[in-house]
């Protein structure tokens, strides 16, 4: 009898153990947004890749953010297919061309 509940106690806590470690917590990001494409181009204030965020909105009027900054871990490959889901920690650069540009300091495609 005592055997028998050892071995479900043992059973029991192998389980929970388990279960523990099978858990993560899912990272969260500050906004959902999608690159919508290149910007091609020639000025001062343009060029370069094309983001909109999930409810930001470009201080200038524009409907897109242009990135001025990528983690350099992240690469959208030779050829990409647009628009690319991602989701992103960001700061904007207001600095840079009236705040036109952000400078992402984390992203993961979605």
């Amino acid at each position: 009898m005592k055997q028998k509940q050892f071995t479900i106690l043992l059973a029991g806590l192998s389980l929970l153990t388990l279960l523990f470690l099978s858990c993560k917590k899912e990272e969260t990001y500050m906004s959902n947004a999608n690159i919508i494409g290149l910007d091609a181009r020639m000025c001062a204030c343009c060029g370069g890749t094309e983001i909109v965020i999930d409810n930001v909105a470009n201080p200038n009027g524009n409907s897109y953010f242009l990135i001025g900054q990528l983690p350099a871990d992240f690469n959208l490959g030779n050829n990409p297919k647009f628009p690319v889901a991602v989701k992103i920690d960001f700061k904007i650069d207001s600095t840079h061309c009236f705040g036109n540009y952000i400078n992402i300091t984390r992203i993961s495609r979605r």
